[in-house]
């Protein structure tokens, strides 16, 4: 029944598997015994597929507010158009199929008038090309990071993810420790399809710095770990699958199969996962625990092109955010004779003090620049390193200063 519904071998083994998952739940808070649990499979894989299906109308809406009713109110009437409900069991799914492919055509015909900033569907003679749907492994087979499949017609060797919206994101959960013996093999604890939030998503990973090819040292701290499968779908067929993992030391690096990262966002996968959208990017802090950290081209320039802000962190002193006047600052860290960076230094006599300097940018994550005076080499963004601040200091101290 449940290929019936699907048409797709692993979608119709997701599905059977989330029905098996809810009904065993429900069979233990009741006491059932196992002969009975069949009588309510048949109906979970139903509600499990429909319950699915009014996530991709609520991800299609939120893509298109202004061009469609709301979830809610497409629903409800459907069901006030349909027969009694003892009869709408077994058609319920095809109904709420033909309003996602009803709102998905006229959708991309508003859109096509409208001018937006999505790209179109791709088509084949004029048809369009469905999106494939994805399906979360029952297990997470190797050490994270790992991915079930390399990137599929996008690239996923120059980025994390492509630099434009997905239609659509699933988020796989695997829960385990990170003291574990066996790191690999951890099984399906759950899944979410993101309603919310795609282009941020985007946003944030595109810009993922790539990792360093040096060894990255690490705190040791046990804790629960969670490795999570992101997997996203764009027009034309096209999907990529993302590895992230949220676990206490933020260490374990980010993955498409093809392209590393070592930025961390795990933290904000975890808040996906809860709520189900992405969360929105938050501000630069100087006292934050968590932050995303570290942006694609700091390999190549302290400060990457294209920053909007600067906030410098000093210490016995308020933090000071500037929106213009600072690129003779861009321009001096630019300037400095730079190498890959060890992430460590080593200190210098006479007194030491510490400035972090973070540059933000219209989309993805900043960067930031730590200035060690008493420590050699002072200045490192994560990716590289410059030996001396002096002619870096006297700009800081003057932005500094009272206005």
């Amino acid at each position: 029944m449940a290929y019936q519904l699907t048409h797709d071998a692993a979608a119709a083994q997701d599905l059977v598997q989330e029905a098996l998952l809810r009904v065993y739940r429900s069979a233990r808070r009741r006491g059932l015994t196992p002969e009975d649990w069949y009588a309510y499979l048949r109906r979970a894989v139903i509600n499990e597929y429909v319950r699915r299906l009014e996530d991709d109308i609520r991800r299609v809406m939120a893509g298109h507010d202004d061009e469609a009713p709301a979830a809610a109110d497409l629903l409800r009437s459907l069901g006030q158009a349909s027969p009694p409900r003892r009869r709408l069991g077994w058609y319920a799914p095809f109904l709420v199929a033909a309003a996602v492919a009803a709102v998905v055509a006229g959708s991309a015909w508003a859109g096509g008038l409208l001018g937006g900033h999505q790209r179109a569907p791709a088509t084949t003679q004029g048809r369009p090309v469905p999106a494939p749907r994805l399906s979360c492994p029952a297990s997470y087979a190797h050490q994270a990071p790992w991915v079930p499949a390399k990137p599929a017609r996008v690239d996923g060797s120059s980025r994390l993810v492509p630099p434009y919206t997905p239609t659509s994101a699933l988020i796989c959960a695997y829960r385990g420790s990170n003291t574990a013996k066996q790191q690999a093999g951890w099984a399906l604890s759950g899944r979410r399809s993101l309603a919310g939030g795609l282009a941020g998503l985007a946003g944030q990973l595109t810009w993922q710095p790539r990792r360093p090819a040096q060894q990255i040292f690490c705190t040791l701290v046990g804790g629960p770990q969670t490795n999570y499968l992101i997997g996203l779908t764009y027009p034309g067929g096209a999907r990529i699958w993302v590895a992230a993992t949220d676990e206490p030391n933020e260490c374990v690096s980010t993955s498409n199969g093809e392209f590393t990262s070592s930025g961390i966002v795990g933290p904000a996968v975890s808040k996906a996962f809860a709520s189900g959208r992405w969360p929105p990017r938050q501000p630069v802090s100087c006292n934050g625990s968590y932050q995303d950290i570290g942006r694609l081209g700091q390999d190549s320039a302290m400060v990457p092109a294209g920053s909007t802000s600067v906030t410098i962190c000093a210490p016995k002193a308020r933090p000071l955010t500037l929106t213009s006047g600072y690129q003779a600052l861009v321009s001096a860290l630019n300037r400095l004779p730079a190498r890959s960076s060890t992430r460590r230094c080593s200190g210098t006599p006479g007194p030491s003090t510490s400035y972090q300097v973070f540059f933000s940018y219209p989309e993805g994550p900043p960067i930031m620049v730590t200035i060690l005076i008493g420590c050699h080499p002072a200045i490192d963004n994560l990716d590289l390193q410059a030996d001396s601040a002096s002619s870096v200091m006297p700009i800081i101290q003057q932005l500094l200063k009272p206005k």
